[in-house]
């Protein structure tokens, strides 16, 4: 499993259902307004890929495979990531015992 970061500029965010339903489709944190934390088993590019298909021609978006050198100041994110749901601990812990 993975932690991706995704940022966007959406022209209309009021039309973006499909957008912020696939985002709510993974396990996710919506972090600040326009940055999500999502988890999933693939890659930066096939989140993209499939984010891409729910916004327009004009629109920005970013994604990015996180580890676990993260910081933060002022949002609600640090328990999401520590927990121990996020498998990434585990495959930190593997990678420690070896």
């Amino acid at each position: 499993m993975a932690i991706h970061a995704v940022a966007y500029d959406l022209t209309f965010p009021q039309e973006y259902n499909a957008f912020y339903e696939c985002l709510e489709s993974y396990p996710h944190i919506h972090v600040m307004d326009s940055l999500w934390l999502v988890q999933t088993e693939g890659e930066s590019g096939d989140l993209r890929d499939q984010l891409l298909t729910h916004i327009h021609k004009g629109d920005a978006l970013f994604v990015s495979r996180m580890n676990q050198d993260w910081a933060g100041a002022g949002t609600q994110c640090g328990d999401w990531l520590k927990a121990t749901e996020r498998q990434w601990h585990r495959a930190a812990q593997a990678s420690i015992a070896k």
